[in-house]
């Protein structure tokens, strides 16, 4: 039977990515349905190549403040005429990964019968089907999302019905073994404009380019940012090291806002690195694709690189890398962390206050570059048993360069 489906996001770059496992579940299981999504405008060169998705509805708060403000009844008009809009598409079911209680009213009003998501401090009261959530805690967001797929498939959940609705306290459900990874199709046009760049830089097809991206984590708010990002300091330091060793060409990625910080790391640095123009999401994403290695902070260029695969050391503070790291870990990831005891902090979505930054300032650079060292020759990153595979490598582990790391 096709249906009609859609799926609500108004998050950054790594929520919407995570959601694409989602997408790519509903599309499998629902081949001839037709599947849209409402996203913000940051995020929707993401969905727009999305084979899986037919249509993508942009939805800019700012936008409609400002225009209300302008004059309330144009505000208003506008307003309406977006989900009057959704509403001819009479859809049958929404996925609302919102986790507020504004999207699943707005669906209720324009006649969505289904309305499955999380019951976040008790805001799922227009959701028909829906998750006791405190947070993402204890295994990966896009996990959650998928606990929405398989919400009525799922045998040992506790459900009771009160007026129309199914409130479900779930335990893991049980899954196929079949990996879903995050989705991000780029165009020809991303390639070219890429191209162009790589070779108007002197960039050759066997020069050895490893990515840098210092920064993401903009959902945080500005006055977060830099408590979880490594010092700008230790990534000059590292990408001067990396040029020394491998005689590597170093690429400094930034998104919006971040361009100041890749040139502060430029002028600490003794070699001259490369720094891309300002590149869009899918752009973003052809860059890392023809780096050997992408070296990032956790945030939207971690999930960009490997939402194609590109090999990953991602630098880790106060925020879970169970939770928010790659998905799904693979043998092209390394997650560095240090051991303080208070790390992961991050919790339930908030922030607590901290003066020290001690989970990222015990990262050093010698153990970073163990991790680069230990995949100098841009195959598979090696386990600590020797294998090849996913490592979680963390600082205190790590001694000198060229020694292997140590047991606990």
């Amino acid at each position: 039977m096709r249906k009609n489906i859609l799926v609500i996001n108004p998050f950054g770059i790594g929520d919407v990515l995570f959601s694409t496992v989602l997408v790519r579940q509903l599309r499998k299981n629902n081949p001839n349905s037709y599947i849209a999504y409402i996203c913000n405008l940051k995020v929707k060169d993401i969905l727009a190549t999305n084979p899986d998705i037919n249509e993508v509805f942009v939805f800019e708060r700012d936008e409609y403040r400002s225009e209300w403000k302008k004059s309330k009844i144009r505000g208003i008009k506008k307003f309406l005429g977006f989900w009057r809009e959704v509403k001819k598409k009479k859809f049958d079911v929404v996925f609302d990964l919102s986790l507020g209680k504004e999207y699943a009213f707005l669906c209720w009003w324009v006649g969505i019968k289904e309305r499955k998501g999380f019951n976040y401090k008790k805001r799922g009261r227009f959701l028909t089907h829906k998750i006791e959530f405190d947070g993402f805690n204890d295994k990966p967001v896009a996990e959650y999302y998928l606990d929405l797929f398989y919400l009525n498939k799922i045998a040992s959940l506790t459900p009771f019905a009160r007026n129309d609705e199914l409130i479900c306290h779930c335990e893991e459900p049980q899954r196929g073994d079949e990996a879903i990874s995050t989705v991000l199709v780029t165009t020809e046009h991303d390639k070219e404009y890429i191209d162009n760049f790589l070779n108007q830089s002197g960039i050759k097809d066997n020069d050895i380019l490893i990515g840098i991206a210092p920064g993401g984590g903009m959902s945080f708010g500005l006055k977060n940012q830099d408590r979880r990002r490594w010092p700008v300091k230790k990534f000059a330091e590292l990408a001067d090291k990396v040029i020394e060793k491998f005689n590597a060409r170093i690429i400094l990625i930034w998104g919006p806002g971040e361009e100041k910080l890749v040139q502060e790391i430029a002028i600490l640095m003794k070699q001259k690195p490369l720094i891309t123009p300002a590149t869009k999401i899918r752009e973003m994403a052809e860059l890392c694709k023809r780096c050997k290695l992408v070296i990032c902070s956790e945030g939207g260029p971690l999930h960009i690189a490997n939402s194609h695969d590109v090999k990953t050391i991602s630098i880790f503070g106060p925020v879970d890398e169970k939770v928010y790291g790659p998905y799904p870990l693979g043998e092209n990831n390394i997650v560095v962390t240090s051991d303080v005891d208070c790390r992961p902090c991050y919790k339930k979505f908030k922030l607590p206050e901290c003066s020290n930054r001690k989970c990222l300032e015990d990262i050093s650079v010698d153990g970073v570059f163990k991790e680069i060292a230990s995949a100098a020759t841009f195959g598979s990153f090696p386990r600590n048993d020797g294998g090849t595979g996913s490592v979680i490598a963390r600082s205190s582990d790590i001694k000198d360069v060229g020694t292997t790391k140590q047991s606990k």
